[in-house]
């Protein structure tokens, strides 16, 4: 592996919080990893594992109780723990993007979408207001959303969940960052707006400009896209391996009960999903 096609490099990462009771909760011990160019990394774990705090680190995006006591971060060998605040909001959208899970949070919801598309644009690309605005459009029509037009002249809460996370990932990939971080992209959408961003996520990855770390407990996403996947509990990687090797035999036994829970209760709901012998829809509990 060429040193020139590593994106991120995490070595010895441990994230702590300080508690009301003066205890220390090590959120995040001892993870280290990386991502090249055009690869996409899994993260999976059962919530509070420390995915999302890993994903914060990395953005500089820590709530205050927390802090990063050792290791080190590096963005194209550029280091980015003890970096100021000034410097991370420069990376930040420039070559560090970030997809939500729930994209209302990413909007303001006083300003429309294509004021908010622009202005984010010219902030880190030497644009003209009609160069950004014609920009904007062509990269919501890439996401397979037609009426541009309108759509930059709508607010936030005018369109669907699906719609505007088709629209986060659309102004974050129209900046071209280095590392785009993905936390939980899909849960919120239905089949068919899942089936578009994980056409979209395909398309960068094949571009092969950008990194991708995801995190999701979509098994399925994981696999179509993940070229390596890492497994966290109680804030350590307790598996690393290639895709396939961990979702089809995992060595470690909490990555067993991991994937055998989540394969559980996507059948689960997938069979309640299913009409019952008289013709009634079943009930979820």
């Amino acid at each position: 592996m060429s040193s020139r096609s590593i994106v991120l490099e995490v070595n010895s990462l441990h994230v702590s919080m300080q508690t009301n009771r003066g205890l220390v909760h090590h959120a995040v011990q001892d993870s280290s990893f990386q991502i090249e160019a055009g690869k996409v990394l899994g993260i999976v774990g059962e919530s509070g594992c420390g995915k999302s705090t890993t994903c914060m680190a990395i953005l500089g995006l820590l709530p205050a109780p927390a802090q990063i006591t050792n290791g080190s971060i590096k963005l194209r060998g550029k280091e980015l723990v003890g970096l100021a605040q000034q410097q991370m909001r420069h990376l930040r959208g420039k070559e560090l993007a970030l997809i939500l899970q729930n994209p209302m949070t990413a909007f303001n919801p006083t300003l429309t979408i294509g004021k908010q598309f622009t202005e984010t644009l010219r902030a880190h690309q030497a644009l003209s207001r009609t160069q950004a605005e014609q920009k904007a459009m062509d990269a919501i029509r890439q996401m397979g959303l037609n009426d541009a037009e309108k759509i930059i002249n709508q607010y936030p809460f005018e369109l669907s969940g699906g719609m505007l996370q088709r629209i986060m990932i659309a102004l974050s990939i129209s900046m071209k960052p280095s590392l785009l971080i993905a936390d939980e992209p899909t849960t919120a959408l239905d089949s068919v707006n899942r089936y578009m961003v994980m056409k979209t996520f395909q398309k960068i990855k094949e571009e092969g400009h950008t990194a991708i770390l995801l995190v999701s407990h979509d098994l399925g996403f994981i696999r179509k896209l993940a070229d390596e996947v890492i497994v966290m509990k109680e804030g350590r990687v307790v598996e690393m391996s290639d895709t396939e090797q961990i979702l089809s035999s995992p060595q470690n036994e909490y990555t067993k009960m991991l994937l055998d829970a989540r394969l559980t209760a996507d059948s689960r709901i997938e069979q309640e999903s299913k009409p019952s012998e008289t013709g009634h829809q079943r009930k979820s509990v």
